[in-house]
């Protein structure tokens, strides 16, 4: 104890013990820091691959032609743009001038590409044939130009799930037959 204690009154020696334990806590900070970030850079990945992938679905909603008129409507979800899509609807829904008959199985239907937040109404249909059957979908889609890998997705939905019963846009020929009957009146 007392050669070390000689050891640190020596002029130098101290600031050299200094600048070891210095070295050792940077070297300390230095590996705690490098460990951080590699996790970091692992979530900022895992949560990129995440938001950026396509989701589609499909569904009917009321159309804005007529209060009875649904569109069977295809529509990207995600955040990026969906390839080669597939879709086969079950089962098959009736035309709108088919006054209910139906003459295949599925109404089937494939897409090159679907950019993100857009739609695309695939079908008529009058909701008076749809309204109360159930449709079972069976989609898929892939991220890129044809990639083996396929996202797939399965579920049912009804007609009655999109339909607002005549709650609809109004048509430019209806508005301009209600700027008619204002001029007309003043």
């Amino acid at each position: 104890m007392q050669t070390e204690m000689v050891w640190l009154t020596q002029p130098g020696n101290l600031l050299t013990l200094a600048q070891v334990l210095a070295a050792l806590v940077t070297a300390f900070a230095t590996w705690a820091l490098w460990r951080v970030t590699k996790v970091l850079a692992v979530e900022t990945s895992a949560l990129a691959k995440m938001t950026s992938n396509p989701f589609v679905v499909c569904y009917l909603r009321s159309g804005h032609s007529n209060p009875k008129a649904m569109n069977l409507t295809l529509e990207n979800t995600g955040n990026a743009t969906a390839f080669d899509i597939q879709l086969r609807v079950t089962p098959a829904l009736p035309g709108p001038n088919s006054n209910g008959v139906v003459e295949k199985d599925a109404t089937t239907f494939e897409c090159s590409l679907l950019p993100p937040s857009k739609d695309l109404v695939i079908q008529a249909v009058l909701s008076t044939e749809a309204y109360e059957q159930r449709f079972n979908v069976d989609m898929s889609w892939s991220s890129r130009p044809g990639d083996a890998k396929r996202e797939k997705l399965s579920y049912w939905f009804g007609a009655t799930d999109g339909f607002r019963a005549g709650w609809r846009t109004k048509g430019l020929h209806e508005i301009a037959d209600e700027l008619e009957k204002i001029r007309t009146k003043s």
